[in-house]
């Protein structure tokens, strides 16, 4: 891509005159940066870091000192609204099919993201994560996002990924546990398949969309009211092998449906509700606030407690802070 093309579609400033007049791709990781690269560099310290990987351009919004003259200098008043244009640019000569769902619907998709003969590629929260693919998506491959707004912003031929499910094709629904779930779905019947009821919608429309191939195993990578089973020494143990349990969400748009669902069909047990930065449509005394995770033991000592539903951590996180705790004294 000629460098004056990019000042065209960015609306940037060439702030000297170089001595190259093309790039070659796109970059936001100095690390990953190859010789005739154009840079996308928020912090100054990884220009120099880009340079010597062989940038041929560096775009940027804030004011760096211009230490290489012999690459494209390219100021920008708003770096973000640069990366949007060069992405529009790039898919706009593309005949893709582009799909926005719900954030559910989203993290289910992505665990079957090679079931399909085409290619998918999920839209990250990160803009400057798609520049590390940008250049493999080719025609008739598939863009998912959890954000029509900016979706729309980047490619805005697109449409919902949502079916409408009648719930009279729903039948012989059993709820095993608060995990597992039997269903038949018209002539489909699924036998203890390892997800909540309540995500049972968001099963069919990717059993539907994958046009009825589905590895049911791969269910396992939806962390979405996933449970870590712990004893009382704090120690993970077997699926349904404790009456304790601790339920993970980082998305703050699932957790007031996820809190419900569990008070409806956990309500004969006691749950904990704890999190970083509160629950909103909590009451004060329903909830505990935690820092860190290294805080959860010392607060629920002595609880009487089956649930905890953790907000504002992830399941990797608490995962790893339960098998490090494993190797350290016990709780009690």
């Amino acid at each position: 891509m000629k460098i004056s093309s990019i000042l065209d579609i960015v609306d940037g400033k060439l702030l000297n005159s170089p001595s190259i007049s093309f790039i070659y791709s796109i970059k936001t990781n100095s690390k990953k940066i190859k010789e005739s690269d154009l840079y996308i560099a928020k912090d100054e310290e990884e220009v120099q870091e880009a340079i010597q990987n062989g940038a041929f351009a560096i775009i940027y919004e804030k004011d760096f000192i211009i230490s290489d003259n012999e690459i494209a200098w390219i100021k920008v008043e708003n770096i973000q609204l640069a990366m949007i244009k060069l992405i529009r640019f790039k898919l706009s000569t593309l005949n893709l099919d582009s799909f926005y769902c719900s954030n559910s619907l989203y993290d289910m998709l992505k665990i079957y993201q090679n079931n399909l003969k085409k290619d998918i590629f999920f839209i990250p929260s990160k803009i400057e994560k798609i520049f590390s693919y940008l250049d493999d998506i080719k025609d008739s491959d598939i863009l998912i996002s959890k954000n029509k707004e900016f979706l729309d912003k980047i490619y805005p031929t697109n449409k919902e990924l949502k079916e409408i499910i009648d719930q009279k094709d729903i039948s012989n629904l059993i709820e095993h546990s608060l995990f597992e779930t039997s269903f038949s779905y018209k002539e489909h019947f699924f036998s203890r398949i390892k997800i909540s009821s309540l995500y049972i919608n968001e099963f069919i429309n990717v059993f539907n969309f994958l046009q009825k191939e589905i590895d049911l195993s791969k269910l396992k990578n939806f962390l979405n009211m996933k449970a870590i089973f712990f004893n009382k020494n704090f120690e993970i143990v077997e699926f349904g092998k404790s009456d304790r349990f601790v339920i993970c969400q980082d998305n703050t748009l699932l957790v007031e449906n996820e809190i419900k669902h569990l008070q409806l069909k956990f309500k004969y047990a006691k749950s904990l509700f704890l999190s970083k930065n509160g629950i909103n449509f909590l009451k004060k005394n329903e909830q505990m606030i935690i820092n860190n995770l290294n805080e959860l033991k010392t607060t629920i000592k002595n609880k009487d407690f089956h649930c905890i539903y953790l907000v504002d951590f992830s399941y990797k996180e608490v995962l790893e802070y339960f098998i490090k705790s494993q190797n350290h004294s016990t709780l009690f």
